[in-house]
């Protein structure tokens, strides 16, 4: 095989396993971690003292239904976020991040993005009919909104602390049992290709990562989950939210259905319930390993995509626009392969040289395959040519390839950050897909200085579809992601000609 349909075969298989990796979920199964032994309370030390048979039957009873008129909204804004909350069932409706420009919420318009039930005489009770009186607390930078409704003898409550610093929403509820915190899928009204492959179940067990695709809640049965959990939710491509305990959970529900699937978790009378963006910085922040929740890949290239996402940001410190950041890390880049480039160009050179004698080589053993396998091997050990020496280099940069897909595909610091002109959101694919057509063109040109002049049918043909089936794939793609390719082949074509040029010079003299 020669060095054009080396290089063919070689991206070729890129994309393809590129193409492959965009619609391939880490894990679409149920995923159970043994419990490590740790000391619990008994729940009577930590449950007030209430009937357990009497509350499910005061919670249900139709006398305690709310009327529609008397439902109290209320709005609570903080720097970073605005909350909707309903005193029917003192339940959070919806949330607008600010910052981002997005609103959370259920595509069932009637679900509430986040509710509660109270788990008693070891049945859970949904608090959605209860008729919460609502009380407003605003202290500086806190703010406190208390629902409440006395049950006869029974005080319940749910109290809600926002502060201006996180996205974080402090939860207390009483009386002191335990509850499940319902986190419906939600949406955020905008569109992005392949949107079942970023959204969906993901959560934490034994501080490794697992995904549930979206495509799956809406299917099939209820499903537990049960393990050391150190924190579970939903997510879409750039945003989650979830249950993040100080500690540990021990189990969650996925509840199905064909409208509005639920993450259903079971957890202590107060907990911690995050509503805002995959931020790697703000995720950390929150809880440990939680950043793992953003979407950098497989398992074994997501040191090295972490490694280029904080690169990235190690530049954004000094150069503010994100399309720059890119082509400066792809300088950066084509510097610490040149070695590569380097060995790979000249073996590529040294297969031109040779293209005569393989070609009389495959005329003189057109009929006998086994002879000009021979010759060419023999041709090889004369010359000291190793053939797969130019492919070695393509195959060594496929893992940062992989891991950059994933943090230019996944950032959510690409959201909405302009680059020049008409490219307003690198996120996003290029509107007049100027960026991919200039990305073919480049691939070609880059073909045709590597390829040997006296090429057959074949290869000529194929010099000519390999750019055209790059661009077919780059038309959807974020057009930070054309910029990075379309970056990485200009650099490329200048070396490679740069080091032909003085292979030339020093061959001539």
């Amino acid at each position: 095989m020669d060095d054009s349909r080396r290089m063919i075969l070689g991206f070729t298989l890129i994309f393809l396993v590129m193409l492959l990796f965009q619609f391939y979920t880490a894990s679409n199964k149920k995923k159970v971690v043994p419990e490590e032994p740790i000391e619990k309370i008994e729940a009577e030390e930590k449950i007030e003292k209430v009937e357990e048979n009497k509350l499910p039957e005061l919670l249900t009873g139709k006398d305690k239904i709310v009327a529609e008129d008397s439902t109290k909204n209320i709005k609570i804004s903080t720097k970073l976020m605005d909350v909707y909350l309903s005193s029917r069932g003192g339940v959070i409706d919806s949330i607008y991040l600010k910052d981002y420009k997005v609103m959370l919420f259920s595509p069932d318009r009637s679900q509430a993005l986040l509710s509660t039930s109270i788990i008693t005489a070891k049945t859970p009770v949904s608090t959605l009919p209860i008729p919460f009186d609502v009380k407003v607390e605003d202290e500086n930078s806190d703010k406190k909104v208390i629902f409440s409704y006395m049950l006869d003898s029974v005080l319940l409550s749910k109290t809600y602390l926002f502060k201006d610093s996180t996205y974080l929403v402090f939860l207390e509820c009483s009386p002191e049992s335990e509850y499940l915190y319902n986190i419906s899928v939600f949406d955020t009204g905008e569109e992005f290709s392949r949107e079942s492959y970023y959204s969906g179940t993901v959560y934490s067990a034994g501080n490794k990562p697992y995904n549930i695709k979206k495509g799956d809640l809406f299917k099939g049965s209820d499903e537990d989950v049960s393990g050391v959990i150190e924190w579970v939710g939903y997510k879409t491509k750039y945003f989650f939210g979830g249950v993040i305990p100080e500690d540990y959970l021990d189990e969650f529900t996925l509840k199905k259905s064909p409208n509005a699937p639920v993450v259903s978790v079971r957890a202590e009378y107060n907990t911690r319930i995050y509503f805002g963006p995959l931020k790697y910085p703000v995720l950390a922040s929150t809880k440990k390993g939680m950043e793992n929740a953003i979407s950098f890949g497989w398992p074994i290239i997501r040191p090295i995509a972490k490694f280029i996402y904080h690169f990235m940001q190690f530049l954004h410190r000094y150069v503010k626009n994100y399309g720059v950041v890119i082509i400066l890390f792809v300088i950066c880049l084509v510097l610490v392969l040149y070695p590569l480039t380097m060995h790979q160009t000249k073996s590529m050179g040294k297969m031109k040289e040779l293209q005569p004698k393989m070609q009389e080589i495959r005329k003189k053993f057109k009929d006998d395959s086994a002879r000009m396998n021979q010759e060419m091997m023999k041709l090889y050990r004369e010359t000291g040519f190793n053939p797969f020496s130019s492919c070695l280099p393509m195959f060594l940069q496929m893992p940062i390839f992989f891991s950059l897909f994933q943090v230019l595909n996944s950032s959510i610091e690409l959201k909405g950050a302009p680059f020049i002109f008409w490219l307003k959101d690198l996120s996003i694919k290029d509107p007049y897909y100027i960026l991919p057509i200039l990305t073919g063109i480049s691939m070609f040109f880059q073909q045709r200085i590597m390829s040997p002049a006296n090429q057959d049918p074949q290869q000529k043909m194929m010099s000519y579809m390999m750019p055209i089936f790059i661009t077919f794939i780059f038309l959807t793609l974020p057009s930070g992601l054309n910029l990075y390719f379309l970056t990485y082949n200009i650099l490329m074509l200048v070396v490679q000609t740069s080091i032909q040029k003085r292979a030339k010079e020093v061959q001539y003299g």
